[in-house]
């Protein structure tokens, strides 16, 4: 329980949080950790696991090929098997030897791969996986990461409240990030299971899964989702790529009530990686690359920054910043060594033309702010959900965890043997915390170009087309005001709880994740969220089941707000955890500040089902809980290919894992009949 006398008052500038930043990234070689010093940190908790922590500017970068993740190819439908378990892989550069299993990483993975490998499913057929934990018992990786059992957590062993490590069997579950989902098979954080299905969460109805695969072809991505342990079951490795693709032009299935529309791009358009590309010298093969065999062209790519120690094994911070409250738990991870594909500092040979990267920001807590060195633009084509209507231009690309990006990079041009870098300057946490060290963090991987072997057949980005001709971005009510108000407009804060050294727990609404239902959307409904940001940091908002629309972004004069917040509640001062004061959160239009930004023309104009939520700001959401191309929605009608009614429901929460893992998240359930917002 929270004693009042611990907890700092719901004040924009409550504790000087940054000064904690600044010393924890003022040396060379320490790791930002929130709001922890290195000198606090890194000490504590390896004389707690006997750990001592690896310089990471001691490792050779590129010394190593950026690794192309294993393919599943689900486009027949049918079912997979999918097996989750312990094993050693060499995360770190080649040449670094050290440790029990010869330099090889501890880590979990999906069918014995980190990252998983990537699902291949084609829109319209559906497909069945069936998720097998199979993570030993014990586990010799829960030595390294200490389950905090002082958060409201899976608890198979029913030990909530001890202070001492969990080292029981592993519970598991997997979400299909960015996925229309019955809720059965969306992978509720209480829908966990351990190995052999011994232990079960109170939310568990399967776990075999049934993905429709009906929405708009896009980038996904699959993850472990377990109540409370979120952050370092993704750590250990439970994360893989799900590409969504068109069927071939001229296969229409029905989907739902309405025809599908037809796919665009089609296959053969000149986008890099299309089944046509790379071609023959005397045209394109009669046949497309099958799914199974990658594009040398398009590659996905998630990013993530780990720590690890002198034997090469995952560090991960265990000592709390407020320990008498939660002994291990630390409001973000911020690690000292880039991974990307499951490898320390890679590198890609390219050719000089064209390449598609499926970008990911997989990280727990760290913000990407991507450019390359050689000043080249992104070229955005997708965002979360989907094709954008038209290419955007961009020469920084920023990325929120659980965010996805579609890119085309040129390399048309560049000589052979030059070296571009992906490089990061985002701040951690951010916007305003410690900047990106150069020399570790602020490095992402390399390209080096290398002789062009066939002549380039796909078009230049700018002068795409419109990607969508035949299909285009159904853009939902632009405004809460005619010609169009939405069905519910919801106002919702976020709050973070003080303690005496830091975050106690951050929340949606001042609302643990065990309160009482309260988002109950109407099946058909078109809803606002504006989201009253009343902390320091962005946080990336994800909600399940639905691709939404960002309406706009609005600054705030916080201190005002929060006046009339605080005393609307009893005793006319802010109550931890208590909801939304009396009457609800109040109106914040009469202190919205300048005019609001709208996202026309950017990269975030299209479906999104996570998008970065800024402190000071007032953030605009669109949501119609009806399939996300649906020309139009009825409320009270259903239009999803399954029940979204049926239990266990769904929810919406904070991509950053510790947030999300320490109360950042609640259930919402889809009704078929109107609701009080």
């Amino acid at each position: 329980m929270v004693r009042k006398n611990d907890i700092s008052r719901n004040d924009f500038n409550r504790m000087n949080r940054r000064d904690f930043l600044k010393i924890a990234g003022a040396a060379a070689g320490t790791f930002a950790l929130g709001v922890l010093a290195e000198k606090f940190i890194g000490p504590a908790s390896a004389e707690l696991t006997g750990q001592v922590p690896l310089n990471p500017r001691t490792l050779r970068k590129y010394l190593d090929l950026l690794p192309q993740p294993l393919r599943i190819n689900g486009t027949t439908g049918g079912t997979i098997i999918v097996t989750i378990s312990e094993f050693q892989q060499q995360v770190l550069p080649s040449n670094f030897t050290a440790g029990p299993y010869g330099g090889k990483t501890l880590v979990w993975g999906y069918n014995g791969s980190f990252p998983g490998p990537t699902i291949e499913a084609k829109r319209g057929v559906p497909l069945t996986v069936q998720y097998v934990n199979n993570i030993p018992i014990p586990s010799m990786l829960q030595q390294y990461l200490w389950v905090d059992q002082t958060l409201h957590w899976a608890d198979p062993l029913r030990q909530m409240g001890s202070r001492l490590p969990y080292s029981g069997p592993v519970p598991t579950v997997i979400h299909l990030h960015g996925g229309e989902v019955e809720s059965a098979s969306d992978g509720h954080p209480e829908a966990w299971w351990t190995p052999g299905l011994g232990i079960t969460g109170p939310a568990f109805v399967k776990n075999t899964y049934t993905y429709h695969n009906g929405q708009e072809a896009a980038t996904l991505w699959y993850h472990d989702h377990a109540l409370g342990t979120t952050r370092l079951n993704v750590y250990a490795g439970l994360a893989g790529f799900y590409l969504l693709r068109d069927p071939p032009p001229g296969v229409l299935p029905e989907y739902g009530k309405e025809p599908y529309p037809s796919p665009y791009p089609p296959p053969n358009l000149a986008l890099p990686g299309n089944p046509y590309d790379p071609p023959l010298a005397l045209g394109p093969p009669p046949t497309p690359r099958p799914p199974s065999v990658p594009s040398p062209y398009e590659r996905e790519v998630v990013i993530q920054d780990r720590m690890f120690d002198v034997k090469g094994q995952l560090y991960f911070p265990n000592v709390g910043i407020n320990p008498a409250f939660h002994p291990y738990w630390i409001p973000e991870f911020f690690g000292d060594t880039i991974v990307v594909n499951g490898k320390v500092w890679p590198y890609l040979n390219v050719e000089p033309r064209r390449y598609r990267f499926r970008f990911l920001n997989g990280s727990n807590a760290r913000f990407y702010n991507l450019s390359l060195d050689s000043r080249q633009p992104f070229w955005q084509i997708g965002t979360d959900g989907g094709y954008l209507d038209v290419p955007v231009k961009v020469s920084r690309l920023l990325l929120a965890p659980g965010e996805r990006a579609d890119v085309i990079v040129d390399f048309t041009g560049m000589a052979v043997g030059t070296l571009i870098h992906l490089i990061n300057d985002a701040k951690a946490p951010f916007p305003k915390g410690a900047p990106a060290d150069p020399k570790t963090v602020g490095q992402i991987m390399q390209f080096k170009v290398v002789p062009l072997t066939a002549a380039d057949p796909t078009v230049d980005p700018a002068t795409l087309p419109n990607l969508r001709p035949n299909n285009p971005i159904v853009r939902l009510a632009p405004t809460v005001t005619p010609p169009k108000a939405p069905d519910v407009r919801r106002l919702l804060t976020l709050n973070e709880v003080m303690g005496p050294a830091g975050p106690l727990e951050v929340l949606l609404n001042n609302t643990k994740w065990a309160g009482a239902v309260t988002e109950m959307p109407r099946v058909g409904s078109t809803e606002v969220w504006e989201i009253i940001n009343l902390t320091a940091d962005t946080h990336p908002i994800h909600l399940h089941l639905v691709q939404f629309q960002l309406l706009s972004r609005q600054p705030f004069n916080t201190s005002q707000y929060l006046k009339v917040y605080n005393a609307a509640f009893p005793g006319m001062a802010y109550i931890p955890e208590y909801g939304p004061p009396p009457g609800g959160n109040p109106d914040p239009t009469p202190y919205l500040q300048g005019k609001p930004v709208l996202p026309t023309g950017t990269n975030e104009y299209g479906w999104k089902d996570t998008l970065r939520v800024n402190p000071g700001e007032v953030t605009r959401i669109v949501v119609r809980f009806a399939p996300q191309d649906v020309l139009t929605s009825i409320p009270g009608s259903n239009q999803y290919l399954f029940d979204p009614t049926a239990e266990p429901g769904y929810v919406w929460h904070c991509h950053i894992l510790e947030h999300e893992d320490n109360e950042m998240m609640r259930p919402y359930k889809v009704g078929s009949t109107p609701q009080p917002p």
